[in-house]
């Protein structure tokens, strides 16, 4: 949300954002979200979806540190 945010003047929607973060992820990186989400990440709506990706983000934060 932090590069959404930095760019606000983009005219992009959150939701097309995401889909372009989806749909240059590579298969194996697809394959790795599902898995961690539990099902469609695509289908999830636009709330569950940046849930999800904020989650993430904070859980790899934790990882590196």
């Amino acid at each position: 949300m932090e590069a959404i945010n930095a760019c606000p003047h983009h005219g992009f929607d959150t939701w097309l954002l995401v889909s372009y973060f989806y749909d240059g992820m590579s298969s194996s990186m697809k394959q790795l979200l599902e898995t961690m989400c539990g099902g469609d990440f695509i289908s999830k709506n636009l709330k569950e979806a940046m849930d999800f990706l904020n989650y993430v983000v904070e859980v790899s934060k934790d990882r590196m540190n």
